[in-house]
């Protein structure tokens, strides 16, 4: 990280991914991402388009969500830039 107080795009979108590889609910990725609602839904809505979470488990009043392969992927590639950058 450049900047010690800030998190880039990347590393949030890496945080989320990581919080969703054991099966989870929406509440608690946003909870371990550490961002607002507003900004959280983004990113989700990004990886859900993207495929990189999709919902594991649904029932009439919760969806359980999981990283994918791709995401596992895009994570594993996310971890080795951000090593270099460290």
């Amino acid at each position: 990280m450049i900047f010690a107080n800030k998190r880039s795009e990347s590393e949030i979108i890496a945080q989320i991914l990581y919080s969703a590889e054991k099966e989870t609910k929406k509440t608690q990725l946003l909870y371990k991402a550490n961002i607002s609602y507003k900004h959280f839904t983004k990113y989700f809505n990004f990886l859900l388009e993207k495929e990189f979470i999709k919902i594991k488990k649904q029932n009439n009043t919760t969806k359980i969500y999981q990283t994918t392969e791709k995401g596992e992927h895009f994570l594993k590639d996310i971890n080795n830039v951000l090593q270099q950058i460290h």
